[in-house]
């Protein structure tokens, strides 16, 4: 009888396989760009943390569920995740999560076109992590990128600062893949700014180490808008071909919407 306790005891306290196995294979599925997957898993996870009241693993995977929702073009699903996020991981000792969740958020509100508060919340990130005297170059490259992007994107942004706020991310942007994500978002500004020559080095510079589809499909679609304001119509189009197919691939739906938005601006309409 004894025994039967004690195997219940160690049912109760140990992860369930579903949580454990979406922790071993994350980092996988990320790299793969599974991000569905990651949305099934991590749910089924999530659900496990709560009910046993493990509150900072419910916030990890609240952050990567933010994240892949994300990619998905869900950012109402995103932005509920990152508030839980936030929610959970403001009284941690560490704040690396709690900072994470704000420029998370920074981000869902820019793609929601909220550009006020995109950098109202991560102005406050970088308040927060300055305050605490951090050293972690990855974590402040990603609240810089946000902070650039939230004032790139905004029709009426201060580009000035968000070229400051790219260099920035860049000269802490810890793997490659940061690198050629940030360097993209700086050459757009620069294309805005109608600065082509700066645009197309970076395209140049780039193209030869992206590795993903995922940043290839912004190449492409940062490449076609290039050569759209210059004008070069038949490249324009090719490009942004190749990075819808790459966008249906991904399942990137609002980058989808995007280049289809693209190719109907330069393919005249047939009566």
């Amino acid at each position: 009888m004894l025994s039967k306790y004690l195997i219940l005891f160690a049912l109760l306290t140990v992860p369930l396989a579903s949580e454990e196995a979406y922790f071993t294979r994350f980092e996988a599925l990320a790299k793969a760009e599974k991000w569905e997957e990651i949305i099934a898993e991590g749910t089924a996870a999530l659900d496990t943390a709560v009910k046993e009241d493990r509150l900072y693993d419910e916030a990890k995977i609240c952050a990567q569920l933010t994240s892949s929702s994300f990619y998905l073009g869900d950012y109402a699903q995103a932005l509920l995740y990152a508030n839980r996020c936030h929610e959970l991981s403001e009284s941690f000792t560490d704040p690396s999560l709690y900072l994470r969740a704000l420029y998370l958020e920074s981000a869902v509100y820019r793609a929601q076109k909220d550009f006020d508060r995109a950098v109202e919340v991560a102005e406050g990130a970088l308040r927060l992590y300055e305050d605490k005297e951090l050293d972690t170059p990855q974590l402040l490259s990603k609240i810089y990128f946000n902070l650039g992007a939230a004032h790139a994107d905004n029709p009426n942004g201060n580009l000035k600062e968000a070229v400051r706020c790219y260099s920035t991310a860049l000269e802490c942007a810890p793997t490659p893949d940061d690198r050629i994500r940030t360097s993209i978002r700086l050459g757009k500004v620069y294309l805005i700014q109608k600065n082509f020559d700066l645009s197309q080095e970076i395209i140049d510079q780039v193209r030869p180490q992206i590795t993903n589809d995922r940043l290839a499909m912004h190449a492409d679609y940062f490449e076609a808008q290039l050569k759209a304001a210059m004008n070069e119509t038949d490249a324009a189009i090719l490009l942004a071909n190749r990075g819808l197919a790459r966008a249906i691939t991904l399942g990137a739906k609002e980058d989808e919407s995007r280049l289809k938005a693209l190719l109907q601006s330069l393919i005249p309409k047939i009566p």
